[in-house]
């Protein structure tokens, strides 16, 4: 009989602050369960489910019922650390904090990582344009628009939320005002030593620092765009390549010609960059307050 129980942890955001990479590294844990697949054997990156309100019309990816959710914890009795990752829970926190506690109680702990705000909003564009995901815009332009674009359009992913996803602030103050065990991760610790926050990481959760854990792979990498538009549609859009030819095989393809198709992103425009850290300035403030850290980093040229 199927055994099941809910997430005693979460991995809340925030996006492109290497919260893929930690889900990856803690499911190598034999403590630690991290959901990858649904009951019908589909691959699940992000569950959503607890704010499933507001983005199931905007996501094609999500658990946006309490038994699909339920179902992605069966056989997971037996592991000390059940949790699940999605980035957006951080953004839309006020219906992620109303749901944690309506289903897994208010004493689940809490994991944020947080990044730059300015090389996480410029991340996120280049990850859009990469992706080709309804980024067309420069992204000045993109600044300028995120919040008619997401009014505008009802299927845009938050994610053109560049500059407002990067207000900090009022995110990690609701989430340690309502939960008694959160961790913080900043991005620079984390890809500095990512061994000794991996170690930080099993403490909070309460499980052996003794497993050896491979951080040497790295995920959803950022910092590329592609060279030709045809190999990002081969690479990415629905056709014959993708729907027929083995994943093994394509990931030998990928692997050998990506260097090819692919180059560094061009770096932030100098006065963009400055026009964002006079917007954040007052928010990495309040939060380098809060959380007793110098961030006066983040507001560096």
């Amino acid at each position: 009989m199927n055994k099941m129980k809910l997430p005693n942890f979460l991995i809340v955001g925030a996006a492109k602050s290497g919260t893929s990479s930690l889900h990856n590294y803690l499911n190598q844990h034999p403590d630690i369960f991290m959901p990858t697949y649904n009951a019908y054997g589909i691959k699940v990156k992000e569950p959503r489910f607890l704010i499933s309100k507001l983005v199931k019309d905007r996501l094609h990816e999500g658990i946006w019922t309490f038994e699909e959710y339920q179902s992605l914890f069966f056989n997971c009795v037996n592991y000390s650390a059940v949790g699940e990752s999605t980035v957006l829970y951080l953004y839309y926190y006020e219906e992620a904090i109303k749901n944690i506690k309506k289903y897994l109680g208010k004493n689940i702990k809490i994991i944020i990582m947080l990044r730059n705000p300015i090389e996480r909003a410029y991340s996120a564009y280049n990850f859009l344009v990469r992706r080709g995901i309804k980024e067309k815009l420069s992204f000045e332009e993109a600044l300028k628009q995120e919040e008619y674009r997401l009014n505008k359009d009802y299927k845009m992913t938050p994610m053109v939320m560049y500059k407002d996803m990067g207000l900090y602030y009022k995110m990690v103050h609701a989430y340690m005002n309502n939960f008694d065990n959160v961790h913080i991760i900043f991005y620079e610790d984390f890809t500095k030593n990512t061994s000794l926050e991996i170690s930080k990481v099993c403490s909070f959760l309460n499980v052996s620092n003794s497993h050896h854990i491979d951080s040497s792979k790295k995920y959803n990498v950022g910092g590329k765009k592609w060279r030709f538009e045809w190999a990002r549609d081969l690479f990415l859009k629905n056709n014959i390549f993708k729907k027929y030819i083995p994943k093994f095989i394509k990931n030998i393809i990928a692997d050998n010609l990506l260097p090819f198709l692919t180059t560094k992103a061009i770096p932030i425009d100098i006065k963009t960059k400055q026009n964002l850290i006079d917007f954040f300035e007052e928010d990495i403030n309040k939060l380098s307050a809060l959380l007793c850290k110098d961030l006066k980093h983040w507001l560096e040229i």
